[in-house]
């Protein structure tokens, strides 16, 4: 059977004296395998991935893994609490207004421990080198968490705890929501064909970059020592995968959607060992993009905009997207209505959240070129 361990770290101290934890469940099976991190709210809207961990927990009670599942169910309790009346103003931090999801660490960036551990390491087997690189970041992010002279900022304080919780892993999955969207998923470069194996409808293939979210930091460590390898001479395997899971739409979540959600999940598993593949394995369509085909429309107009074209909709060039209303064009004898037209054929991926935009709001994002 699984053994399951339950605890709670503290990540923000209040002036009332309560503090803020985030909840922490790993789940061990009986015989070893690889290690897998999930968490889920890092965006205080963001809450159907609470729904397909709530099932993914259901099903580890009863389903013995081969290897180890750490969860952080609820990874950004100050976002998750931040309203404003019946809405989560929970995607930027309200005392700063940085985006909590994109101040992660890169912490092995330029590192010359880093450059000493590949110098050392240049003949060493990747295994070796997989699991001696996980012990030199960890020991290096708890240094970062205690050299802190000064002390940190709120989102730099809480990032350095989740990718310590996430620095033994081999898989990470940062579970997200995306306005108004279908189930898609972010990948690097490097992952974009072992993506396949987490069969999300739409995959969106960014660079080998750090932008500084999530699956981001996780990958970026991987690559700085590609790359350090590389300059020495040495093809390195990239044996990691992070990926960002987008779950549809905020405010909201779905306990029947997300038994779908979790089955994709659970084929991941499935591929990479911690479950056992069932015999009859379900063949899943996959839509993908490359980052530089992923666009974005713009408002030229502010207005009230009712969005025609459905998320996972494939559009051709000239159909309408959107059709908005303005009542100021009516006092300039312009007609009150006007329509947004797709450029060319395209899949809209995601749309605007409200009705009521301002002008030069990011309204919808769209995947040309797609294969």
């Amino acid at each position: 059977m699984n053994t399951i361990n339950k605890y709670k770290i503290p990540v923000q101290g209040l002036p009332s004296g309560d503090e803020y934890f985030i909840r922490v469940i790993d789940i061990k099976g009986p015989e070893k395998g690889p290690k897998c991190y999930l968490q889920a709210s890092m965006h205080g809207a963001e809450h159907q991935g609470n729904a397909v961990l709530y099932q993914l927990i259901n099903y580890l009670e009863s389903n013995d893994i081969k290897g180890s599942i750490r969860i952080v169910p609820t990874a950004n309790p100050m976002a998750i609490n931040a309203k404003m009346g019946p809405y989560t103003y929970g995607r930027f931090n309200t005392g700063t207004g940085d985006n909590w999801n994109r101040s992660y660490s890169n912490f092995t960036e330029n590192n010359e421990k880093v450059h000493h551990f590949a110098k050392q390491h240049l003949n060493s087997s990747e295994s070796d080198i997989n699991m001696e690189y996980k012990k030199l970041m960890d020991g290096l992010l708890k240094d970062q968490i205690e050299e802190s002279e000064y002390g940190s900022n709120q989102n730099g304080h809480l990032h350095l705890i989740l990718q310590q919780l996430a620095i033994n892993a081999d898989y990470v999955l940062d579970l997200h929501t995306a306005g108004v969207a279908p189930r898609y998923l972010s990948a690097p470069e490097s992952l974009a064909e072992r993506s396949s194996a987490l069969p999300f409808p739409f995959h969106l293939i960014i660079g080998d970059k750090f932008g500084g979210s999530m699956d981001e930091a996780a990958f970026i460590t991987w690559v700085n020592l590609r790359n350090i390898f590389s300059d020495m001479g040495r093809e390195f395997m990239i044996d990691f995968e992070s990926y960002t899971l987008e779950l549809g739409g905020e405010e909201r979540i779905s306990i029947e959607e997300s038994s779908k959600d979790l089955e994709y999940i659970l084929e991941y598993f499935s591929h990479k060992g911690l479950i056992k593949s069932s015999e009859s394995r379900p063949e899943y369509k996959i839509i993908k993009c490359n980052k530089k085909d992923y666009k974005s429309y713009f408002a030229k107009q502010a207005g009230l905009y009712d969005f025609i074209a459905k998320p996972g909709e494939l559009v051709k060039q000239g159909d309408v997207l959107a059709i908005g209303i303005n009542f100021e064009n009516y006092f300039s004898e312009q007609s009150i209505q006007f329509k947004l037209l797709a450029n060319q054929d395209c899949i809209v991926l995601t749309h605007y959240p409200s009705s009521s935009v301002m002008q030069g709001a990011e309204i919808i994002q769209v995947m040309e070129n797609f294969y």
